[in-house]
């Protein structure tokens, strides 16, 4: 067949039936849903090194699944162009390329472009988010601490391990990894002990805020990891390193850290009594306790995110801006913009809170999760979330479908009943920490277990003839039933629904402005 004009990337629209596209796969995965491969995914690069997104469809599976590697390059005739439509571009296009029953496919042996085509990122850019927030990006550095694999979550691809990278100006990066990444990274940790310094490159991250800043994360099977790797840029890295005043290359340079879990362990053994749903139902005094209980509803009609300030993490509010004219100094108009109440914060974001109910064998209750925790859990910030859910049109009425992922799963809670639930008997409860270690949520559900037995054989003692049975005392709090079905959340303006950061006896306590009248605090994430 004979094989008409070359066409690049970034000129797709111009391609025909007689022109070509000459490209290397630099990545492949399969899309899965409901335990259903659903379409084959490619990121792919032509001779100019610009990236676009590729996929085939499982109707044509047949034609291209053989035929599709890693790492090789093809000459793509007839293909076809799709929209992208899940408010996420891989690439920063807005179509995707997609190969079709009359797209034809061959082997290019004469491919010029770039080998890894990586496109890195300045670790600065990353930390003050000025890099791409709606792409894949690319970073070198090599490791200076780690935490440990961190597996408590069920779901293997949950499983992440968190890094710090060091540039060669010694900007500091924190790194998320997940899934079969993050193992791959921990075993080379952990087989490679006597190594001084280990260069990595990672391709195809995405940002992730955290606390105000930028961070960087994996994706799912999509990032690419090359760990100590014979290739160029990993090599010129390390010789630059070597040349470089501040390190040494006879010193091992990587200090290994504390497991998140760890601290987290210590909030769910023994600070905090352990209660049933129909022992906290009415919000009688200010308490932290223990809870076990599966999130079975997620309820619809109710905000699951807020605006936040970046800086301090409170609610911001509106308030009237004043626009004036340059050309009719007399023409004045006014508009409404969001600003946080502390007049040093400027920037703001979009954070979690999602009202869950929680049941167990002795009712259901309804909790709020805030974004700490909820980010944790989903894997996915509430600015990527909002960002997903307005492409697809959804109301707003409506919480995403993403969030069904925490539905029928059993966790350990750690919950707050605070002054305002008590002044206001309101029985929607912040959560303060969440675990799905099985070893912690077991445990917990022995200690349930065990006080049920104890509480039977106390109420089987046998009444002495002259005891009394007194009545039952009705209780003054407000049945459950009356209290106002609004979320009033435990917020007031978001407070500190995240005072219970001082519960882990790994960190310092917070000190009350007053013994008698502690004061509300603005919400800060850690």
């Amino acid at each position: 067949m004979e094989i008409g004009n070359k066409v690049y990337l970034n000129n797709i629209d111009q391609i025909d039936e007689k022109s070509h596209i000459k490209v290397r796969v630099l990545k492949i995965w399969n899309f899965v849903r409901n335990n259903k491969v659903c379409s084959i995914e490619m990121i792919i690069m032509d001779e100019e090194g610009t990236q676009y997104q590729a996929r085939v469809f499982n109707q044509n599976f047949s034609r291209f699944r053989h035929l599709l590697k890693e790492d090789e390059s093809y000459i793509v005739i007839k293909p076809n162009m799709a929209a992208v439509t899940n408010g996420f571009s891989y690439t920063g296009h807005k179509q995707t390329l997609t190969l079709d029953w009359k797209s034809i496919l061959k082997k290019c042996d004469d491919f010029s472009g770039p080998v890894n085509g990586f496109m890195f990122v300045d670790f600065n850019s990353i930390i003050e988010q000025t890099c791409p927030k709606d792409t894949f990006f690319d970073v070198i550095g090599h490791i200076v601490s780690f935490r440990p694999l961190e597996t408590s979550n069920p779901v293997p691809s949950k499983h992440y391990i968190k890094v710090t990278l060091s540039n060669l100006d010694s900007v500091h990066l924190k790194v998320t990894i997940f899934g079969s990444q993050a193992y791959q990274i921990s075993e080379y940790l952990k087989n490679n002990p006597t190594v001084n310094f280990v260069v990595i490159v990672m391709q195809f991250l995405k940002l992730n805020i955290w606390n105000g800043l930028g961070e960087a994360k994996s994706h799912f099977e999509v990032t690419k990891l090359f760990i100590n790797s014979d290739i160029y840029e990993i090599n010129e890295f390390k010789n630059k390193l070597k040349c470089h005043d501040n390190f040494g290359i006879t010193e091992k340079s990587i200090t290994t850290l504390q497991s998140y879990s760890s601290s987290y362990t210590d909030d769910f053994k023994g600070n905090f009594p352990l209660k049933t749903i129909c022992e906290i139902t009415e919000p009688i005094k200010e308490m932290k306790f223990l809870l076990v209980a599966s999130i079975v509803n997620i309820r619809q009609n109710l905000p699951w995110y807020y605006e936040a300030c970046k800086k301090c993490g409170k609610k911001i509010i509106p308030v009237p801006k004043t626009n004036h004219s340059y050309t009719n100094p007399e023409g004045i108009s006014e508009t409404m913009v969001v600003e946080c109440t502390n007049a040093q914060c400027k920037k703001s974001e979009f954070q979690y809170i999602i009202p869950i109910n929680v049941q167990d064998c002795t009712g259901t209750i309804g909790l709020t999760l805030f974004d700490r925790e909820a980010r944790r859990l989903l894997n996915i910030s509430a600015y990527e979330l909002k960002k997903i859910h307005d492409a697809a049109r959804d109301s707003d009425a409506l919480f995403p479908m993403q969030l069904n992922v925490l539905k029928n799963r059993k966790f350990g809670f750690v919950v707050d009943i605070t002054e305002y639930n008590v002044n206001n008997y309101n029985n929607i409860y912040t959560v303060l920490r969440v675990t799905e270690d099985m070893s912690i949520v077991c445990e917990l559900e022995s200690k349930i277990e065990l006080m049920s037995i104890q509480s039977v054989s106390l109420n089987q003692v046998a009444l002495e003839s002259d005891d009394v049975v007194q009545p039952v005392q009705k209780s003054t709090a407000t049945s459950p039933c009356k209290i106002s079905g609004d979320l009033k959340r435990n917020l007031q303006e978001i407070y500190d629904v995240d005072s219970g950061y001082d519960l882990s006896s790994t960190k310092a306590k917070r000190k009350s402005t007053a013994e008698e009248t502690p004061l509300l605090i603005p919400k800060i994430e850690k």
